[in-house]
């Protein structure tokens, strides 16, 4: 799991973040917050209150994506990978 929210609000989801730059990314965004149910060290909170800028969005759920494929077995990451190639 890379990210979650409550699709019947969208009024915020979780992401997981690299632990080295969470708490930078928590002081220049203010809707970048602790999360309630994950670890605090891992994952952050996103207010969708229309402060941070759709590319960065995108950008943090990359980077989330990633950091859980990271942690895949070698097998899943590959089959994932040919999952994800444009013919």
């Amino acid at each position: 799991m890379f990210t979650a929210t409550n699709i019947d609000t969208f009024a915020s989801f979780s992401i997981k973040c690299d632990p080295e730059t969470i708490e930078e990314l928590r002081s220049q965004y203010d809707a970048l917050r602790e999360p309630s149910y994950f670890s605090k060290k891992h994952w952050s909170n996103v207010l969708m209150d229309g402060s941070i800028a759709d590319a960065v969005l995108l950008d943090w759920l990359d980077t989330s994506y990633n950091l859980v494929v990271a942690k895949l077995p070698k097998k899943e990451r590959l089959e994932l990978e040919s999952e994800n190639r444009i013919p």
